[in-house]
């Protein structure tokens, strides 16, 4: 089979989820971008000529997401002109009660729309076979995706590529049937979702996916790619084999989140491009302050970011400054969350301290119980209460500003 063909492969778009750090606003904008980015994989269908779209897993953040949730993610998914396929992930298993099976998703799932509901293989387009392994509970007992190809067979040879074979004695590269080099008369692909045993660390608490059984089943020809969902990073396992990622970041751990993947099969050859489709940006960022010098690199920094709107920032610094700088770094960051998606102190890697001097406070021009309270504070600072460090700042600014 020499002829090529094209698909899409994402993952992980758990449309519905809740973001604490972007507040209501940055929720609301950042929840609709998730939409968008759903809505522009069907542009890359069209810029590509990609035939079919495959999702493995996670569509929705859970079951029970709200109906208007439902509602438009049909509606994007009206908007990708090729057939889908959905596999159910752990956020969205085939449990009781599961939204597939629910009033408002068969009344307004588009036609072209298909959820993987069972292992048996299924023709999605002339010459290519999915299979899948949706989740039916959010904690399997076993690797999750074993049940997608156990028991599977080589797919058949094409009759031009055993005749190929056998006057060329076998041609090295991927194959079928055993004949390495050999071209299948049928593209298998599965799609499955979970972490791979070589990438948790042991830190899963759910059965993972066995790798070496997936290149196995890749190598004697059972399946001719491995579309896997669940980790948020697009991740290339092996040529073959590879995590999409999620269409837009949800973290700013995540490497190379936003895209699908455009995977093109011709004959035995592969080639997986990436397709940019996310908007978003979540960064992190350290920060060492010891004056005013280094505050002004850290608004630098700020200034040069590129989509405001879109970015979110965990902000980690240590150091200590004194008062008026404090004041100023507490300020620049208000006005900056405003600008911003949302910019946040990363609380278990912020320790900036004050360090107030006794002209700072002469300066405040403060009398009274005004002066004796800063005093108290800043003698409770001298002997160790973080608390009283951010109170006394505080008191700095609103004292400053009153002047």
């Amino acid at each position: 089979m020499d002829e090529s063909i094209t698909f899409l492969h994402s993952s992980d778009w758990q449309l519905g989820m809740m973001r604490r750090f972007l507040g209501p606003d940055g929720q609301a904008r950042w929840g609709q971008a998730r939409l968008d980015a759903v809505a522009r994989i069907g542009e890359v269908a069209e810029r590509t000529g990609a035939r079919f779209l495959v999702v493995t897993g996670d569509v929705f953040e859970h079951n029970q997401v709200e109906r208007q949730t439902i509602l438009r993610a049909c509606e994007a998914l009206k908007r990708i002109p090729v057939p889908v396929v959905l596999l159910p992930g752990n956020h969205d298993a085939l449990e009781p009660g599961s939204l597939w099976t629910s009033a408002q998703w068969a009344a307004h799932k588009p036609d072209h729309v298909r959820v993987v509901t069972d292992e048996r293989p299924f023709e999605v387009v002339p010459g290519v076979e999915i299979v899948g392994a949706p989740w039916r509970s959010r904690r399997p007992v076993s690797d999750p995706a074993a049940p997608g190809y156990a028991g599977l067979e080589p797919v058949a040879q094409s009759a031009k590529s055993r005749a190929t074979s056998s006057s060329t004695g076998g041609a090295k590269g991927s194959g079928t049937g055993g004949a390495k080099g050999a071209q299948p008369a049928v593209r298998r692909i599965l799609l499955a979702h979970g972490q791979l045993t070589s990438l948790s660390g042991g830190m899963s608490d759910v059965p993972t996916i066995d790798q070496a059984a997936l290149e196995a089943a890749v190598e004697d020809g059972r399946l001719q790619y491995v579309g896997l969902g669940d980790r948020h990073s697009m991740t290339e396992v092996t040529e073959r084999i590879w995590f999409s990622g999620t269409q837009e970041v949800t973290a700013p751990e995540e490497t190379h989140p936003g895209n699908v993947l455009a995977v093109t099969l011709t004959g035995d050859a592969i080639t997986v491009e990436p397709q940019r489709v996310g908007a978003w940006h979540m960064v992190e960022h350290h920060a060492e302050l010891d004056g005013e010098e280094s505050l002004k690199a850290l608004e630098d920094w700020f200034a040069e970011l590129p989509d405001k709107e879109r970015t979110y920032v965990r902000l980690a610094a240590d150091g200590s400054l004194p008062l008026p700088l404090m004041s100023r770094l507490d300020a620049t960051l208000d006005a900056l969350g405003e600008v911003f998606a949302s910019v946040e102190k990363w609380p278990k890697f912020w320790t900036v301290r004050p360090a107030p001097e006794a002209a700072d406070l002469d300066a405040l021009q403060l009398s009274g119980p005004a002066r004796a309270a800063m005093e108290e504070l800043r003698q409770a600072l001298a002997g160790g209460d973080e608390a009283a460090g951010a109170a006394l700042t505080l008191m700095h600014r609103l004292a400053r500003d009153a002047g």
